[in-house]
Order: structure tokens, then sequence, then C-alpha cells
């Protein structure tokens, strides 16, 4: 990856691992050629809501493609959800991505998204959204010596017949978002190193409609990378509508 490329990547968030708590898992392409991406998360974290109080922990593999202008990511999260004493284990709902890099400058990188996640984790449960989820966006990134800049906005929507029904609030558990939402993210970094950057984000939904809850996720990462090789650690705090009280994760991902 391009330097404008790496530090987009860990300042939009964790790629298809965090599709549904950021849902704009963007991924920047390479300058040539393509290449193929593994990658492991491990997350932790405390909620309460009005309904739940917990914790859950999660391992999130991940793989994805990238070439000059087009991308592509999968994840299936693995969690132990404890909530209200009651412990689980479980898969959370798969997410399949894919991208188009349409502006590509100097300083500029600009494209579109399309994310959808599976009712595979339990939905009664906490688990899962317990029904698919489409998610596209649009995003932005901007570069200036060691600063760089990141945005996106997105509409997400569930797809099941009748929506004026539904209320999960903070639901899943897992990873909160309304039935239908519009959703958004914005970042900055600054590279300490070749190697190292340090930023800031903040992520959140805005429901569409009468049914649904705010959600606003602020976060600080540091990242580094040598060769093939990336990690990156974040904490998370949910600062509007319960998504969670704390989280971590670390991410490494392997680049062939």
């Amino acid at each position: 990856m391009n330097m404008v490329g790496r530090i987009a990547f860990v300042a939009l968030g964790l790629s298809a691992p965090e599709a549904l708590a950021d849902h704009h898992g963007m991924v920047m392409a390479p300058e040539g050629g393509s290449t193929i991406g593994t990658s492991v998360s491990l997350l932790a974290a405390s909620f309460a809501t009005p309904d739940f109080v917990g914790d859950y922990q999660g391992v999130v593999p991940a793989m994805s493609w990238t070439s000059e202008h087009f991308s592509a990511a999968a994840s299936l999260p693995l969690y132990r959800l404890q909530e209200n004493g009651r412990e689980l284990y479980g898969p959370g709902d798969a997410v399949v991505s894919g991208q188009g890099t349409f502006v590509t400058t100097d300083s500029v990188h600009a494209g579109a998204l399309l994310a959808a996640s599976l009712p595979t984790g339990d939905g009664q449960a906490g688990l899962g959204m317990g029904h698919p989820m489409l998610m596209p966006a649009l995003w932005s990134a901007w570069k200036h010596e060691r600063v760089t800049v990141t945005g996106s906005a997105g509409y997400s929507r569930a797809l099941v017949d009748s929506m004026s029904h539904h209320d999960h609030g903070p639901w899943p558990l897992v990873e909160p978002m309304n039935m239908s939402e519009i959703s958004w993210s914005a970042a900055g970094s600054v590279a300490l190193s070749s190697s190292m950057q340090a930023g800031a984000r903040m992520s959140g939904g805005v429901p569409v409609g009468a049914v649904g809850h705010d959600r606003v996720v602020g976060a600080v990462r540091l990242s580094w990378g040598t060769g093939r090789v990336d990690t990156a650690a974040e904490l998370q705090a949910g600062l509007v509508g319960d998504p969670f009280t704390i989280r971590g994760v670390v991410e490494t991902a392997l680049h062939f």
C-alpha cells in the first residue's frame, strides 16, 4: 500500500471485521498489481443498556483481495457473550464487502463501498441482527505531508418487508445498529514515523424513520507496519446510544 492508503486504512476502521460497527470498512488500493490479505482481530467490551448488562470478547478472522481500483473482503466474528449473568458462545453476523476507488491523485483518494451482513448470528441472543443488512457508502481520504483526514457517509437498511414494528434499541449487543439509518464516520491521523501512525475518529448512525436510536462512537488509535505486516490497537468509547461502555480492539493483518 502507498502511504495515503495505509493511513486511510487504519484511520477509518478495521476493514471488514468492523463493518457492522463503523459500516464503512474502507481499504485503499495499492498503486499497482493486486494483493491478498488475511487478518485477525481480538476485541473485548463491556456494555450497559436499559435491559442488559455484561461484556463480550471476540475473535474476527477476515480475508481480503485488493487491486489498483477495486477490493473485496469477508469476515465472520466469533463471540463469547455474557448478558445479565448468562454466558453464550457463537458466531456473529458475517460481513462481505466490495469497494471501488474512482478518484486517485497524489493527495486525494475517493470511492464507493457496498457491504452486506448475513444473519449468521443468533438474533434472539444478541449476537446478530436476525436479518440481512445492506450498507452502501461513499468515502474520501485527503493527505497533506504527515496528516491524513478521512470521511464517509452511507445508508444502511434491513432487507425485510416491514420495519415499522422493529425497535432493537442497542441491538445486537455485540454490534448495535438501527434497522434503517444514515451512517457516517470521520477520522484524522498523523504519521509519527515512516511505519507508525496515531489518530482519532468518530462514527455513528442516525435512524431513518420513527423507530431507532442515535449512535456515536469515539476512538483513539495507534498503528504500525513493517513489510507485509500491519498491526493496530484501538480504544473505543460509546458516547451516544449505548453501543458499549468501552471496547478495545487489536488487529494484525498480513498482505501477500
